[in-house]
């Protein structure tokens, strides 16, 4: 049976177990810490039943069919790597298969431990033992799939090769795939199976290559050094770790070492050449690497201010040198004088575009503007995202921010009835987490009707910045009339609503009865004679000199202004 926990004390020991109790949020578990994980579970749950599960957080698992109170029972027959996830082999043919994404931590604790509140996500008990599953991040990217059968687990791997079991060959031919550069082509995971951000940067520093050189610009010798360089690297750690790690279950899981070469060493030498670290910031992450080592001392372009300095990004070492002890000296300049020779307080009159010396260092303005938001548009129960109305209104918002829609498991598989809200949580969390890869922008839950309920339940667990309501569902359709209130009032995003005075759903006395109980900053836009899906009546309409098109066009700038107002 699984069992739900919401409040749990915090854990501060485990009794000598696993060492003691420590949430790190440090950068994805890779191939070497994989390996880890699985040979210290299969030293303690393999031959073991699976006494219970408990669950913390619905969105961690990502399956329905078959349910996760399925394992309960069953013994767990072996571990396997699938990439960069772990599958537990269970009897009868189930895998369960866990994704610990950036922050996702394991812990084997005391029999029965607590889940801690903020970070606990699911635990599952032994008959000597508790396999605790964390994560410290608010964003919830662990995931929790249960398959049955070996066809079911071939969908979830995303088909790169295993590294540690190729011939140069075939390693050559992952490579040469695709063009892209090496540090895409390395952390793909279908391509090149188990590498991610931080052993791709030690490889690569060990192979003496670009992290920007294309692959289908490497010669032969470099294919076979950067072979031969993988497979050392990730021995090489793996074997690091496991020493480490003794006869322990492994707590010190994390993306940055000391003993690292570059990767996390931004500024400081490299341990090769004593060269400082360079490092090309992109989004929330960033690649790190040796000008001399890899570049030939040439200066990789940092997004992050290569494109404020344009031709004045410096292209060599010894350009940046020469920036930055000329930065020191102005920065040693006496201020100016005025009349009498008193310091003036008057600030100096920046030069003219002629009068500049060329040889003086362009100024930096830095821009304050923010990226265009990422607006997630759910559909609601009765229409996909591809209806006419969904994407209507998809294409109105697009002058608001950049647009994503998806459809909920039921509607793809073309049935009526909607799923169960854990379900179309989960399938709006995916949705979410797939939309945020390469986009680190302000985030904006949009949705019609039941999509807009299933956002505001969803921003409960994952923080999101701001949420538009088009046509809340306040009052259940079915007989109960039953009023869904209680997620606005326990909700801290901010809330726009565009509501119809002909909502039936939606009574707005009711909702103003509602917005004065909830916590977080909430507006109101009221489109006259509207339904629920905000059409206003033809009477209406003709009355006032309107269309439907002027309606939704104030409304849509009711919604601009909103998220100008709290997101950008």
């Amino acid at each position: 049976m699984v069992y739900f926990s919401y409040h749990r004390p915090s854990i501060r020991h485990s009794a000598g177990l696993g060492g003691p109790f420590v949430l790190r949020p440090c950068g994805v578990p890779e191939l070497p810490d994989i390996e880890i994980y699985i040979e210290a579970l299969s030293e303690r749950v393999v031959g073991q039943p699976v006494a219970g599960v408990r669950l913390s957080s619905p969105f961690l698992v990502r399956s329905v069919e078959p349910p996760l109170a399925t394992i309960v029972g069953k013994r767990v027959v072996g571990l396997r790597r699938l990439g960069k996830r772990i599958v537990f082999e269970l009897d009868q043919e189930l895998f369960l298969v866990l994704h610990l994404m950036i922050s996702g931590r394991l812990h084997y604790l005391e029999r029965g431990a607590a889940i801690p509140r903020k970070r606990g996500l699911c635990a599952f008990d032994f008959s000597a033992a508790t396999l605790l599953l964390t994560e410290a991040s608010s964003k919830r990217r662990a995931s929790l799939h249960l398959v049955r059968g070996e066809a079911a687990l071939g969908e979830l791997d995303p088909g790169g090769m295993d590294v540690l079991g190729c011939s140069l060959e075939q390693f050559r031919r992952a490579l040469l795939r695709e063009n892209h550069t090496l540090k895409r082509t390395m952390t793909d995971p279908r391509l090149l199976s188990g590498i991610g951000n931080a052993y791709s940067d030690e490889i690569l520093h060990h192979a003496q290559l670009s992290p920007v050189k294309w692959t289908t610009r490497l010669k032969d010798d470099e294919i076979e050094r950067l072979f031969h360089s993988t497979r050392q690297v990730l021995e090489r750690w793996t074997e690091r770790l496991r020493a480490e790690r003794g006869s322990d279950f492994p707590t010190r899981v994390t993306a940055f070492r000391s003993e690292m070469a570059v990767h996390g060493k931004y500024n400081q030498p490299c341990p090769a050449c004593s060269t400082k670290v360079q490092r090309i910031v992109r989004g929330r992450s960033e690649v790190n690497y040796c000008p001399q080592c890899q570049t030939g001392g040439k200066l990789l372009a940092d997004r992050a201010l290569s494109k404020l300095l344009r031709g004045d990004w410096p292209k060599t070492l010894e350009q940046l040198d020469e920036r930055k002890d000329g930065m020191r000296t102005n920065a040693q300049l006496p201020p100016t004088t005025g009349a009498g020779g008193r310091a003036s307080s008057r600030k100096p009159k920046p030069p003219s575009a002629d009068a500049r010396s060329a040889d003086a260092p362009a100024s930096i303005t830095r821009s304050t503007k923010r990226r265009r938001p990422l607006l997630l548009f759910a559909h609601g129960a009765g229409a996909s995202s591809g209806s006419d109305w969904m994407v209507g209104w998809s294409e109105r918002l697009r002058e608001v921010g950049d647009v994503v829609t998806f459809d909920y498991p039921y509607m793809k598989a073309g049935r009526r009835r909607p799923d169960g809200r854990t379900k179309l949580l989960a399938a709006h969390l995916a949705a979410l987490q797939d939309a945020q890869i390469g986009h680190d922008g302000p985030v904006v839950l949009i949705g019609k009707s039941m999509g807009s309920r299933m956002g505001c339940h969803l921003a409960l667990e994952h923080p999101v910045d701001a949420l538009v309501c088009l046509g809340y569902p306040l009052v259940s359709a079915g007989k109960s009339r039953a009023l869904r209130d209680q997620v606005l009032v326990d909700t801290t995003a901010p809330i726009l609503f565009v509501q119809g005075t002909r909502d039936r759903l939606c009574p707005l006395d009711t909702l103003e009865t509602v917005r004065a109980k909830m916590r977080c900053p909430n507006q109101l836009h009221i489109v006259d004679a509207g339904d629920h899906s905000l059409r206003a009546t033809k009477t209406w309409l003709k009355q006032n000199g309107k269309t439907q098109d002027d309606v939704d066009e104030l409304a849509l700038e009711a919604v601009a202004a909103f998220v100008t107002k709290h997101v950008c």
